[in-house]
């Protein structure tokens, strides 16, 4: 079975509670807040938007990498609530609307990652979190914008002119923030790749004459095109359709907190796009752009002269309406509140902030890099992509998972399931009893010598 808990599993408590100063409340900043609370941390999170910005109101989806921590947060059964549960892919193409098959997703592989794969609104994510760690004691402040950060006084100064302080700051402002800017020292806008996201969500009525295969509950679809693309997968129980639609940039600048600006029809009206997809746009509501951009890896999440620490889009940003990109931003957040449970002294807090960039850096490259590969995959054009939609049409003719690979080929799943199976709270606990109580050992040790 599947991890079951509905309970908070029972977590090792700091014995040096430390005051933590999060800047945004968004996912990563409120996740994070959560972790560290449970562990006995004091925290505040400042956000400079009001709460119903915040919170958004388009699709995510919670991979069994994510929803295994907010199960072991005790959160799964107001989750259940609140979510579908996907178990397949439906593929298509963007121009015809010709099916080119279906993937199942292996329950037993999916059951080894201890997980769900779960689709709900970000709203409704958001305030599942909000609830949870204003209720474990979290103080989250609204409409506090930061303008200034000042790393080695650990504080932050507010638009208001208040300026509040820290023993340990962390960066969950995005990319765009005064965080990423004050680790990087210069403010970093990303490489354009040309395509933007058209975020939106569209009511069920306007997907009901889809072919049986997609109105099922349990799917994804995903539709490839050329040069554009769309995925779409249930929200709200059923009742709504969360829909990106990958095509080109049309304009300059762009992010969530715009919200909703444009209508898909504007932006497919010059598109080859099959009947199908075509109804389904215009029964879309307004959408959010986001330009796709690519980002070099940071060398340092930390800044290196004081205990400012990045997370989430601060520290990696993810092509938006990616799988991996809210289950990134969480997992920062568990692998740190893991570490700084085990904090015992002043001395320890650099070394615990470093380990954290460690931890993460590889694992986050290396899952960001196929998201955006991702991207690419569904926007394709020329013979590769032809060959794809061929190998697809044939799999579906047996009757066999599209995504299977071809004798000893690894399949598109398992390599889905290395990236779903992992525990970062394991990878946390490793790092402790590999170095860390080492380390803590070795430090206790010099105390207790007698100086000359």
């Amino acid at each position: 079975m599947p991890f079951e808990s509905s309970s908070p599993s029972s977590s090792h408590q700091t014995t040096y509670p430390i005051t933590f100063l999060v800047v945004g409340g968004g996912i990563a900043g409120l996740a994070c807040a959560l972790a560290l609370r449970r562990v006995g941390h004091r925290v505040t999170v400042l956000e400079r938007m009001e709460r119903s910005a915040a919170r958004g109101g388009n699709g995510v989806r919670v991979p069994p990498n994510l929803s295994k921590i907010l199960f072991h947060w005790g959160l799964r059964d107001v989750l259940m609530s609140k979510a579908s549960i996907t178990t397949k892919l439906v593929f298509m193409r963007y121009e015809s609307g010709e099916l080119l098959g279906e993937h199942v997703w292996d329950a037993e592989l999916l059951e080894e990652t201890q997980g769900l794969f779960l689709m709900l609104s970000h709203s409704e994510l958001y305030d599942v979190l909000y609830d949870t760690a204003t209720k474990l004691g979290a103080e989250v402040h609204f409409n506090a914008e930061v303008v200034k950060v000042d790393v080695p006084g650990h504080s932050v100064v507010l638009s208001s002119g208040e300026r509040l302080s820290g023993d340990v700051l962390i960066g969950a402002d995005s990319e765009h923030g005064q965080c990423r800017t004050a680790v990087l020292g210069r403010r970093d806008l990303g490489t354009p790749t040309g395509l933007a996201v058209y975020d939106t969500l569209i009511p069920m009525a306007f997907v009901s004459e889809f072919d049986t295969k997609v109105s099922e509950e349990s799917w994804q679809f995903a539709a490839f095109g050329r040069g554009k693309g769309v995925v779409a997968y249930r929200i709200r129980r059923s009742e709504e359709i969360a829909l990106q639609l990958y095509a080109a940039d049309v304009a300059d600048g762009g992010c969530y907190e715009d919200g909703p600006s444009i209508d898909l029809p504007c932006i497919t009206r010059d598109h080859e796009i099959s009947e199908k997809l075509g109804r389904a746009v215009h029964g879309a509501r307004r959408a959010t752009r986001i330009p796709v951009r690519q980002y070099a890896d940071l060398e340092d999440w930390v800044s290196d002269d004081g205990r400012l620490v990045l997370i989430g889009e601060a520290a990696h940003p993810f092509p938006p309406s990616t799988i991996q990109g809210t289950a990134m931003a969480v997992e920062d957040g568990a692998v740190l509140a893991k570490l700084f449970s085990h904090l015992s002294s002043e001395d320890q807090i650099d070394s615990f902030l470093y380990a954290f960039q460690e931890i993460r850096q590889s694992r986050v490259r290396d899952v960001r890099e196929a998201e955006l590969a991702g991207i690419f995959t569904i926007t394709a054009d020329g013979p590769e992509a032809a060959a794809r939609d061929a190998s697809m049409r044939a799999k579906a003719a047996k009757r066999i998972n599209v995504l299977e690979g071809e004798g000893s080929t690894e399949s598109a799943w398992e390599e889905y399931g290395v990236v779903f199976g992992y525990n970062c709270e394991d990878e946390a606990d490793e790092w402790w009893v590999q170095w860390g109580r080492l380390r803590q050992r070795a430090l206790e040790v010099h105390e207790s010598e007698p100086s000359l």
